[in-house]
């Protein structure tokens, strides 16, 4: 497909990749806000408080700030493990946001249970991998 082919050329090295996913980390974290904002309204059980709002903007700020200082850092640890380290922290910060949107849309009543269970498996898959070394 041609958006496959278009996506190959962010992902063509190291480098690339971990900008990609950090692309990925910071449109979660915006359709997190979004979706967590939009819950507080539509839910009558959860109260929306502005401030609450302006902390979880402040916050993903600096998680953002936080997640782009280890790039450099990367490679100053030896044995090319500090990029391993870094797709590590990117994928579970990934899947951390993930499962937060997937709460918000649970507050607002629609079904997740097809993509818990796919965030579940990628996390079995993880603690499968773990245990057989």
């Amino acid at each position: 497909m041609i958006v496959f082919k278009y996506l190959d050329q962010f992902v063509a090295d190291a480098d690339h990749k971990a900008i990609y996913v950090l692309t990925l980390i910071c449109v979660a974290m915006i359709i997190d806000f979004l979706s967590g904002t939009l819950s507080a309204k539509i839910n009558p059980n959860i109260e929306f408080k502005s401030k609450t709002g302006i902390n979880g903007i402040l916050r993903k700020v600096a998680s953002m700030v936080l997640l782009m200082f280890f790039i450099p850092l990367a490679p100053l640890i030896p044995g090319g493990a500090g990029v391993g380290l870094i797709y590590v922290l990117y994928v579970g910060y990934l899947l951390m946001e993930l499962k937060s949107i997937l709460e918000n849309y649970k507050k607002m009543g629609i079904g997740t249970e097809l993509f818990e269970d796919f965030i579940k498996n990628i996390k079995n898959k993880g603690d499968d991998d773990d245990g057989q070394h």
